[in-house]
């Protein structure tokens, strides 16, 4: 996950989301030492979150003592860490990574049967990172969602395939993220035009599938570093229509603004947080049990209530009506990022596309 992530969900501050009291699972208390379970999270408005609605409500449930920790993200946090883990004194017990993180310093993490981990198996498809022997290093416990973002009084009818973002009629008129291995562009690319995105696994298919995205540039009159740059050109009309977060176009439109937030046929590009146990961890026992939880259908349900994000079990097991689930996600099927090629190849589709950009 990088920064803008953090700075995303400053924009959700004054979420319109209910957030109401987490409800606790059954779980059988045990005797825990006073030593607390350190928890890393991204900072910001979402630890603060995790600290007043879901910590608690674990102790209360488990009866072990947690310490929330601000962290920050991406390649420079995780390498920071790492001397501290491989001596054996890990500066936190659980943390927060992004997908592309967890695959790139997967080494860092604490392997677990997945028997300690029974309510792993209520997430959807692609939520469980395990190693080739079945062991979980990772299980995501959120999610969010890039859609299309369209201002409805420029353009009314929402629209039903990623596809028609590469129309004429778009001329001048969207806004997408700069950030080309980040931004879910090239993913939405190859799931429309290429069957999926297997393309993007070599050089040479993914510079065919950036080839078919540099076709939006005459389409494209904002390439944004920041979400706010775009707010308020949607709002207004000035940029009436692009790549934008779920989340937060909800909160637009719960303020009046005529904007429609729109998952195309395709499905949003959908991103999501894990939870890691580091190695060397003294706190296993009890982080498994804080892993566990996350992962209950209820505390699922409840923490999209409470924070805004999208569950990552399925509407029926979290117990969410559909308004509530609406909110923060759809039932169609999510396009997921392809974490391999922001690994192995971001460096290089970077150099390319903005080449690709001058030249175009």
């Amino acid at each position: 996950m990088k920064s803008t992530r953090i700075t995303r969900r400053g924009f959700v501050k004054t979420a319109v989301l209910s957030a109401g009291a987490l409800a606790s699972p059954v779980f059988l208390r045990r005797a825990y030492a006073a030593t607390p379970l350190s928890v890393g999270t991204f900072g910001g408005y979402f630890e603060e979150q995790v600290k007043e609605k879901v910590l608690p409500l674990f102790t209360e449930a488990t009866g072990i003592p947690t310490q929330s920790i601000p962290i920050s993200s991406g390649a420079p946090f995780f390498n920071g860490m790492r001397p501290a883990v491989e001596a054996g004194d890990p500066p936190m017990d659980v943390v927060m990574a992004g997908g592309g993180e967890i695959i790139k310093f997967n080494e860092l993490f604490h392997r677990n049967d997945a028997s300690a981990l029974p309510n792993s198996w209520h997430l959807g498809d692609g939520f469980v990172s395990a190693d080739g022997d079945g062991r979980v290093y990772a299980v995501a416990v959120l999610a969010w969602y890039q859609i299309f973002a369209q201002n409805t009084e420029y353009f009314p009818d929402p629209i039903q395939s990623w596809a028609e973002i590469w129309d004429p009629k778009f001329n001048n008129s969207l806004a997408i993220a700069d950030d080309i291995t980040d931004n879910g562009l090239l993913e939405i690319t190859a799931h429309t035009f290429f069957g999926g995105d297997e393309a993007l696994n070599t050089k040479e298919g993914a510079m065919e599938v950036m080839k078919k995205a540099l076709e939006l540039k005459g389409n494209v009159t904002l390439w944004y570093g920041d979400e706010g740059q775009f707010e308020s050109a949607l709002k207004t009309g000035e940029i009436p229509a692009g790549t934008y977060y779920h989340d937060v176009a909800q909160l637009l439109i719960a303020d009046g603004f005529p904007i429609a937030s729109v998952f195309p046929k395709e499905g949003g590009l959908i991103d999501f947080g894990s939870w890691s146990i580091l190695r060397n961890s003294k706190n296993i026992d009890a982080a498994q049990q804080f892993l566990n939880f996350c992962c209950d259908p209820k505390v699922q349900g409840d923490m999209s209530r409470g924070i805004g994000t999208a569950p990552v079990v399925s509407q029926e097991a979290a117990g969410m009506t559909d308004e509530e689930f609406a909110l923060v996600s759809s039932p169609i099927e999510p396009i997921f990022p392809n974490y391999k090629f922001q690994v192995e190849l971001a460096d290089w589709a970077n150099e390319e596309w903005n080449k690709m950009l001058a030249a175009g």
